[in-house]
Order: C-alpha cells, then structure tokens, then sequence
C-alpha cells in the first residue's frame, strides 16, 4: 500500500513536470515566432568610399616679410590689396655702410684681376721666343742652367736670305726716291748685277768730312751676298718716277743685323728647343724656363681673385637684399612700414610685426588629421569634396597634394597630415572652417545592400537568404545562408560583387534572431556569424 502511493505521487510530479515544459516550450516558441525579421533588397545605386576630416581654409602661399637688416626705408613700393607678380619690388632700404662695402668690393676685384694678369704674363715669359725671323747662331746657355732676369740665352741673325745696301744720295736726287722703288746693285768687283728694292729712306742727313750732306736709302736684295772678314764695294742705281738717280758713292754691303735675345725671367733652364744655325720664325719657342716662384705668384694671383669675387658676390647679395620683391604672384595683405622709417635688426626681430604680408589666393589649402590606417588609403591626386557649414548648399572641388610623411602619435595611435589643394574660393575667407571628403574609390550602377547584413565565419563573408519560415527557424536561415564576394565597403552600404542578384531580398539580423542563430552555430562551428550576431569584427569604409 505504502509503494502504490509513492508510485502514485511520482507519476503526479512526472505529469506536473512535463505540463510545465510544454507550456514554456510553446510561450518560448511563440515569442520567437512573434519576433519581427528585418529584411534588406539588393539594389543598384552608387557607392562611395571616402575619408572625412575638417580643418581651416588657407591662402595656398603666405609670406610674411621680416627684416633682413638694417637701414632707412627709402620706398614702400605697395600698399594693401595691391595685386603683384613675382619679381615685383615691394620695398627699398638704403644702408650707406653696404654700398661703401660694395664698392670697395668691385675695386678689389679689378686689381686682383690686374694681378692675375701680370703674374700669367711673367708666367709666359718663361717660355723665351724669337722677337723676329732670323738664323740663331748661338746658344749660350744650357739645360739646367740657373739664370736670373736679363741674361743672354741666345743670339739672332735677322732677314735671313736678304742682303742690305745703304746708298748715299744728295738732297736733290733724294726728293725723287721713294720706298719701294727698284733699284740696281752693281757688283764691282764681278760687275755683277743684282735687282733690288728700296726699303727705307733717312730723314735727315749726314755731314761728310768734305762738308757735303748724304741721305741714305737702303736696298734690300734677295741672297746673302756678305761675306764675314770681306769688304764688297757696290755702285747702286735707283729708279724712280722722275728717271733714274745713281748713288754719289760706292759703298760696302752691310753686315745682317744680328741681336742679343735675353731672358725676362728668372728660373732654371728646362728645355732648349733650337740648334744653332737654326732658322726660326717670329715667336718660335726658344727655350723654357722652370720657375716655381712665377707659378707660386700665379696660383697666389687665382685664389686672391677667387677671394675676391666671393666677397663683391658677398657684397652684392647684401645690397640685394636691401629690395624686398615679391617670391610670387599674389596680393598685399598688410603693409606695417613707412618711407624714412630705421629698421634696425636684432635678437627680439623676430618677435615683432612682418614689414608686409603677401598671401597667394589663386589655389586654397586646407590641412586635415587622419589616422594611420585611413592614411595608407590616401594618395596624391586624389579628389575632394569641400564643405562649409557657412555655405551649406555650397561645394567645393579639390585635390590630394601632399600626405605627410611622418606621422604625429598621441595615445598610441598615430595621424598624418594630409594637404588639400582647391582653385580659388571667394566665398570662403582664411581661416574659416571646412570638411574635406576625400573620394578613396567610388562606383555607379552597383549592387549594394546595407553592410549590417554581412556576416563573416572563417574568412569568408555571407547573408542569409529571406525565404519560408519553419518552426525551427535556425535551421532554416542556415540553409539560406549565402556566400558573398564584396566590393566598396563603407560604414552604410557595401557593394556585392558576386553571390547575389538585383532583387535578392536578404535578412538582417535583429538581436533574437542573432540569438537563435548563434544557437544553431554551436552546434554547427563552421557557420559561425560573428560574436552575438553582431556586425564582424574589423574596419569598414567611412
């Protein structure tokens, strides 16, 4: 009797129990029935990647003029609002001290110059050469001979080939001759007779010893008739435009004019570059001169030179920078200098106002932060929206200039400066704030479907197909599962590039349906959707 009631009372508490879970079974089953199933369509529409940042608009170049020294202002040459080009002078100073220094300058320039030359040409004299053409008939130095200034190094013989007369005429018969006359020279002692030509006639007379004057013109005949030791006696006629007129007196043939060639400097004899008996012309080199003192004087002369075109280029740049032109063209922001103002620089120079502020308005810039992982999207060239909340139906077109380099790190994470370059914009003024957009990549006519329907598992991307709901809801959303190849990606949208067509409805997870299938996913690893059904993890476009 005891075991019939307490079989009684277990099977009461087994139907109690399975009461129980059937009623939470079906109130849990209708409340995830009951939960609503979001859904997106596939589309196609545009779809952009950018990168957003705001910073101040700002003249493309701004230079703000300091002083560069001391002086008087002489000439303000613009005053604001000016237009200039680049090379206009914008200001003048005069300093007394800088164009004293730059004459000096110049003077200093002319002597070294002066002393270069003089030290080339001694230099050269060290090279001796023939003054005329002639036959050498001595050498009287010889290889490594120390010589100083004025030395003989060598004898010349000149007109070589030639054989000269002096004929003496009277004052009458000397009025007819003229050079260039031909004449007759008479051998006397062969009566031999050879044809010649007058080339110079005296001007004054000579006394004789019997009281009578001669003029003498000189024959040049071809031939080298002298004889060394030997007196040849010649009778000489000369024809001239008014007839013949014949020399008052026989004469000897003159001995050929040789001359003494001497060293104009001092040095060690190098290289001999004649024989004796040679026959050389006006200017062949003679003979060389080794001397380390000329090359000293020389080198020395060079860099003196070379001092002293550094110091008029020294000079010069002072002087230059007493005008102040403009580096570009622009337009003239201030002007906080008069004419007869003293500008005098010094250490807290840099402290105080710009003389004038010219700013390029032809381009605008305006600089913006990203962080490191938007800066390695960004490259030069790319396009930009501009944006101002002053002018919120406005906008403006720009460019990527420049990304900086080397980035700024604050807590842990590091942005770069990115440089922005628009065309001029009138409607803005520098200094006002703008946001810059900058376009990574963009596409139209895309398919696109809103990016909080995406789920990742093991790499790889998927939706999850709308279609008939069953009571296990789990099961079937996992056999809707589709995988995806994705495009564009932005915080909104994503561009599906393969798995699915225009049209295609898909479902967006709330968080009971995120629940459930995160669920079905433990039993099943391999479809697993992202923690809490949430978006995946990582970084989607701005």
């Amino acid at each position: 009797m005891k075991l019939k009631k307490i079989l009684i009372g277990a099977l009461i508490l087994a139907l109690a129990a399975a009461s129980s879970y059937f009623l939470y079974f079906k109130n849990k089953t209708k409340a995830t029935s009951s939960a609503p199933v979001l859904t997106a369509l596939v589309e196609r529409g545009s779809i952009t990647e950018s990168i957003k940042g705001s910073g101040t608009i700002q003249p493309y170049r701004l230079m703000e003029l300091n002083p560069r020294g001391n002086g008087t202002v002489e000439r303000v040459y613009v005053k604001a609002g000016d237009k200039v080009k680049a090379g206009d002078p914008l200001l003048l100073l005069g300093n007394r001290s800088t164009d004293l220094a730059l004459q000096k300058a110049e003077i200093n320039l002319a002597e070294q110059q002066k002393n270069l030359e003089k030290a080339l040409s001694n230099l050269e004299k060290a090279e001796i050469k023939s003054p005329d053409r002639g036959i050498v008939t001595e050498i009287t130095v010889k290889k490594g001979d120390e010589i100083s200034k004025g030395t003989t190094v060598a004898k010349l013989r000149l007109n070589p080939g030639k054989t000269l007369v002096k004929a003496p005429f009277n004052a009458a018969q000397i009025k007819d001759i003229k050079v260039g006359d031909k004449a007759d020279v008479l051998f006397l002692d062969s009566l031999f007779n050879k044809e010649g030509v007058v080339t110079e006639i005296s001007e004054k007379g000579k006394l004789q010893s019997t009281g009578a004057i001669y003029y003498y013109a000189t024959v040049e005949i071809d031939g080298d008739y002298y004889v060394e030791g030997s007196e040849t006696l010649v009778d000489v006629t000369v024809h001239t435009a008014n007839g013949v007129q014949k020399a008052v007196e026989m004469v000897s043939l003159e001995a050929p004019e040789e001359i003494e060639i001497k060293s104009e400097a001092s040095g060690t004899v190098a290289s001999i570059h004649v024989k004796e008996n040679s026959l050389v012309n006006a200017g062949a080199k003679l003979i060389s001169l080794d001397s380390d003192e000329l090359k000293e004087t020389v080198e020395s002369a060079k860099r003196s030179l070379e001092l002293a075109k550094l110091d008029l280029e020294e000079k010069q740049l002072a002087k230059s920078e007493l005008l102040y032109t403009a580096p570009f063209d622009g337009t003239v922001v201030e002007v906080n200098v008069s004419e007869g103002e003293e500008l005098v620089q010094s250490g807290s120079q840099s402290s105080s106002e710009p003389l004038i502020i010219l700013a390029d308005y032809s381009k605008m810039k305006v600089v913006i932060s990203v962080d490191e992982l938007d800066a390695v999207k960004i490259k030069e060239g790319m396009p930009v929206k501009i944006t101002s909340d002053a002018f919120p139906s406005k906008e403006w077109s720009g460019t990527v200039e420049h990304v900086a380099e080397i980035g700024t790190s604050s807590n842990e994470v590091s942005t770069f400066d990115v440089t922005v370059v628009t065309g001029p914009i009138e409607e803005l003024k520098a200094g006002m704030t703008v946001t810059a957009e900058i376009i990574i990549q963009s596409k139209e006519d895309a398919l696109i479907l809103p990016a909080n329907a995406i789920r990742e598992a093991n790499g790889k991307t998927f939706v999850i197909l709308a279609g008939s709901e069953s009571e296990n809801q789990g099961e079937s959303r996992r056999q809707n599962m589709r995988e995806v190849k994705l495009g564009i990606k932005t915080s909104d949208y994503v561009e599906i590039l393969e798995g699915l067509s225009e049209g295609d409805t898909v479902i967006i997870p709330t968080s009971a349906n995120s629940t459930q299938t995160n669920r079905q996913n433990l039993r099943n690893p391999g479809m697993f959707m992202g923690p809490g059904g949430g978006p995946p993890a990582g970084r989607s476009g701005r």
